[in-house]
Formats: C-alpha cells, sequence, structure tokens
C-alpha cells in the first residue's frame, strides 16, 4: 500500500513538472502571429459581409468609400481602411480586431455606425499582416499592441477627430483595457462597445484548462503563466476589467454565455461592476458569435449604446 502511495506521489510529481511545460508550449503556438484565429470560422470565406470569416474591403462589402491609409507607430507605419462619412463628424470609431482576427470582423458593429454619420477607421496592429511585426512576433492580448491603438488614436485626431469611441471584439478588448490603463490620450475616448471582451487572460487560460478538463487546472496554469515570464512577458498583466469598469463613458458588451473561448464570467463581472452598461447577452455558443443569434436585436442594442455617445458628446461644451 504504502508502495502504492510513493507510486501514485510520483506520478503526481511528474505531472506537475511536465505539464506547466506543456502549456509554455502550446501558449507559444497560440500567441504566434498566423497560427491560432480565435475571432471566426476557419471554413471557407462567406458571401455575407456580416458573417465572421468574409473577406473584402469596405467597397467590396458593402460598396461604400473608403481609403487606405498608413497611420504611424513605434515600430513603422500600420495601415489602416478609413471609412468616412456623408457628413463632417466630431465622432470617430476605431476598430480593433481580436487574436488572429482581421479588419472585416468589425462589419457587424461598423455597418451601425456608418449608417449613423461616424467616420469608422478599421486599423491593423503589430503582427498583423500589413503592419509592422515586434521583435518577438507574438500577440500579448494588449500589453503591447495597446500603444498602436493609442497611435491610431492620434491618427483619427489628427485627421478631425474630437472624441472617438473604441469597437472591439476578444483581444482587441484586451487591447483597449491596457490602453484604458497606459495611454496617454485617452481623454479622447467617447465609449466602448466590446463583443466577447477578452479583458483577463489568465480567466481564458484557466477556463480553457477546465474545457478541457485538466487535472489540478488552476495549478498547472499558475505554474505554467509563471514559467512564460522566464522567457516572455508577463501575461499575468493582462488583466484590464477594473480599467473598463472605471470608464467614464458608455459601454456596450456583447457576450455568449457558452462562449467556449472567453468565458461569459468575464462579461458577467463587468456587468456586475457597471450596471449601467448595454449588455447584448445570448445563448451563443461560439466565439464571437452574440450578433449571429440575432442580427437586428444585436443592431438596436449597439444603436441604443451609440446613441449615448451622442447624447453626452452634444452635452459636453466644445473645446
Amino acid at each position: 500500500m504504502r508502495s502504492l502511495a510513493i507510486w501514485l506521489g510520483g506520478i503526481l510529481v511528474l505531472y506537475l513538472l511536465v505539464a506547466p511545460l506543456v502549456l509554455v508550449a502550446a501558449l507559444g503556438g497560440m500567441l504566434t502571429a498566423g497560427v491560432v484565429d480565435w475571432s471566426g470560422e476557419t471554413r471557407a470565406a462567406p458571401a455575407d459581409p456580416l458573417t465572421i470569416g468574409y473577406r473584402g474591403d469596405p467597397h467590396e462589402a458593402f460598396g461604400w468609400v473608403f481609403e487606405t491609409v498608413r497611420y504611424p507607430t513605434e515600430l513603422g507605419a500600420a495601415e489602416a481602411w478609413l471609412v468616412p462619412a456623408s457628413a463632417a463628424s466630431e465622432l470617430w470609431a476605431i476598430w480593433v480586431h481580436g487574436i488572429g482576427g482581421t479588419r472585416e470582423n468589425g462589419y457587424r458593429m461598423v455597418k451601425t455606425l456608418h449608417e449613423q454619420g461616424v467616420p469608422v477607421l478599421m486599423i491593423t496592429y503589430r503582427n498583423d499582416r500589413g503592419a509592422p511585426r515586434s521583435a518577438d512576433g507574438l500577440y500579448s492580448f494588449g500589453l503591447g499592441e495597446w500603444r498602436d491603438l493609442e497611435a491610431a488614436v492620434d491618427f483619427a485626431v489628427g485627421q478631425g477627430a474630437r472624441r472617438v469611441a473604441i469597437l472591439a471584439e476578444s483581444m482587441g478588448a484586451g487591447i483597449t483595457g491596457q490602453y484604458l490603463m497606459q495611454g496617454g490620450n485617452t481623454d479622447r475616448l467617447a465609449g466602448l462597445a466590446l463583443d466577447a471582451p477578452a479583458l483577463d487572460f489568465p480567466a481564458v487560460i484557466r477556463a480553457g484548462g477546465e474545457r478541457y478538463w485538466i487535472p489540478l487546472s488552476d495549478v498547472v496554469v499558475a505554474a505554467g503563466l509563471q514559467l512564460w515570464t522566464l522567457f516572455r512577458r508577463d501575461l499575468r498583466q493582462a488583466v484590464s476589467l477594473d480599467a473598463v469598469a472605471a470608464f467614464d463613458g458608455p459601454v456596450f458588451v456583447a457576450h455568449g454565455t457558452r462562449d467556449p473561448l472567453v468565458p461569459f464570467s468575464i462579461s458577467a463581472r463587468l456587468a456586475a461592476m457597471r450596471p449601467d452598461l448595454v449588455f447584448w447577452r445570448t445563448e451563443a455558443d461560439r466565439h464571437p458569435m452574440s450578433f449571429e443569434a440575432d442580427r437586428v436585436g444585436y443592431g438596436r442594442a449597439l444603436g441604443e449604446w451609440l446613441g449615448r455617445v451622442q447624447a453626452r458628446l452634444s452635452a459636453v461644451p466644445r473645446e
């Protein structure tokens, strides 16, 4: 009996030594640009521009006039699509896609704003096609990418924006949160619209461990993230829930309760901290697919948020 206990103890120790190393290797693959797409389907591109996975610029998608521009970042110029409004507008929006996603993913939000006369800048950021590569070629869930968003806000202001609303999905929301925490021009922000927001990276990884029934997943994740810091950025710092909750402006959140990648609990925590937010909650079981659960309802909720942003902006004295 004693020998069995020793044997089982040895197996446990070996597991706790090896499993975090496996997690580190998995993180390396997941965060390497071009390897994983968390922001849409991997099937053939659909014909509907509002379906995630569609590929095509704004003119190909909707016949919209647009311009391909390049905005300066600390790593070099990054490409963006500038979709102007039919008339001058002091409010602009910036679309920030998720990990491995594309600018096209933003059409489900951008269409509503475009129809309401808001110019939109649909950006690429470091490690995207059309943008500079970071030194390590890894996504960092906002810890580095926030600087590109800050630069995009500066670009929009330079083009005439008085205030800027951020539209973001998945890791794009994490980028937005880090920007709120560290950006030097966040006073320009007028509102946040977030879809399946990955505002807590450790929680995302822990949820993955639970989803795949990894034994002692909390211990394995904690050890794996600790090991990761020996080689790369400390991803335990990729948590910005409090910063988004403290944002002084209208917030829209959409999330499916059965999202398999970014746990719904993140949005539920945010809603508890910000009971005034516009919360589009669905039973969607894919990431980030709340829009597909009810396109009309999603657009209506997003429009309600935009109305709040515009009303607040009109009440602020002109600078």
